[in-house]
């Protein structure tokens, strides 16, 4: 089914102008043949030139018409759109998925509704994949050796995808976000062990740091925070460290810091400093 009414009009209206200069034609074609007499061809003419115009004058009022109708339609169709568009960027991949979904079924026939069943099926894709890569994920946790480096940084790799796959396209939660910094090589291992632990119970946690050569480092494990409505995370986190089994690397400090100036829902922990 055609969809956009203007363009049946022009087509009509070509299809009677047509028809009219094909009926010019065959007036024509008989005066010559005798079948009309030479003296009636003005008045031919003249009824050719009126139905041709009559027929153009019609067409293009109803073309007029059309356009304001789907322009009328379109501006409804953004309307509903505008109306559930943020909600839907404000969810989670799965909330969208089902959204999007039951948007592709209520929503006006036409190129909103076409829309949403595009984005629904992109939707899906992304959810598939996200199967993939989480049955990847298990596969190095259900392991019975240890990971190693090159392993652990597939894993955090999946990880940190799926995250952002399944995130809302805008959040004002923002989820914490925790910088690991170590104070030798040597610790990268454990980090990224405990990158891949933060990431799993949905912390953001974008990478590891060695700042031995130029920071400062504690002589404990420290986990620092700048606002007070994240020393919640604060204190999870020295449980997910003191969890993780990394004592010897250092004890814990189990009293987080709070840092002076900084963002908030962002957390640092720091690795102690190698003797």
């Amino acid at each position: 089914m055609v969809s956009n009414t203007g363009a049946i009009s022009f087509i009509l209206y070509g299809i009677f102008i047509v028809i009219a200069i094909l009926g010019l034609f065959i007036a024509i074609y008989s005066i010559k043949k005798g079948n009309i007499p030479a003296e009636r061809l003005d008045k031919i003419i003249d009824l050719s030139k009126y139905t041709i115009v009559s027929v153009a004058l019609a067409t293009i009022a109803l073309i007029v018409t059309n356009l304001f109708k789907e322009r009328e339609q379109e501006l409804k169709e953004l309307e509903y759109f505008d109306r559930y568009a943020d909600d839907v960027k404000k969810e989670d991949l799965t909330l969208r998925d089902r959204l999007s979904k039951y948007f592709s079924i209520v929503a006006p026939s036409g190129n909103l509704k076409k829309s949403w069943k595009e984005y629904y099926d992109t939707t899906e894709k992304e959810i598939k994949r996200n199967d993939e890569k989480k049955a990847a994920v298990n596969k190095f946790d259900s392991s019975s050796t240890t990971l190693t480096t090159e392993e652990l940084d597939k894993k955090i790799k999946l990880q940190q995808e799926i995250q952002q796959s399944e995130s809302p396209l805008v959040s004002y939660n923002v989820k914490p976000t925790v910088y690991i910094q170590i104070s030798d090589k040597s610790q990268m291992h454990a980090a990224k062990i405990l990158q891949a632990n933060l990431l799993s119970q949905n912390y953001v946690a974008p990478g590891v740091e060695n700042v031995g050569a130029f920071a400062q480092m504690p002589p404990q494990f420290e986990v620092r925070y700048y606002k007070e409505e994240d020393m919640p995370d604060a204190v999870r986190l020295i449980s997910i460290i003191k969890n993780q089994g990394i004592d010897s690397i250092g004890k814990v400090n189990e009293t987080p810091q709070k840092i002076v100036s900084g963002k908030p829902g962002y957390l640092e922990i720091w690795f102690p400093k190698v003797h």
